[in-house]
């Protein structure tokens, strides 16, 4: 991977942009046409399980290192408030995203690929 990345890079931004797919669409929205088009193939790569770093580099306007660093700290325009009784993961394992729950709630889905997430 380019700029010293790692797999757990990758998998933290596939984590972070499933959980805050809703809220960068929204802020896309109100963006160009070519960042429209870049979230659009960003989504689709990450559909198809390929690594989206360098795109979101492109658009975040960061570089390596700072997208990771900045992926911690949530995307833009994402917020937070979460219920803690059950949590659910990727359905696929492919990232480490873990949703909390609504108790007796509906089953999460996962934001890119729309399956359910597992329960852990």
């Amino acid at each position: 991977m380019e700029h010293g990345l790692t797999d757990t890079d990758e998998r933290l931004a596939l984590a972070t942009l499933c959980d805050e797919l809703r809220q960068l669409r929204r802020e896309c929205a109100a963006q160009t046409e070519e960042k429209r088009l870049l979230l659009s193939r960003i989504e689709a790569e990450a559909r198809e399980r390929r690594p989206i770093l360098a795109l979101l580099d492109q658009l975040l306007g960061t570089s390596g290192a700072d997208t990771v660093r900045g992926l911690s700290g949530n995307l833009p325009g994402a917020g937070s408030g979460r219920a803690d009784e059950e949590t659910f993961a990727c359905p696929d394992g492919a990232c480490g995203r873990v949703v909390h729950g609504v108790p007796a709630g509906p089953i999460p889905r996962c934001e890119l690929t729309g399956l359910p997430m597992t329960s852990r």
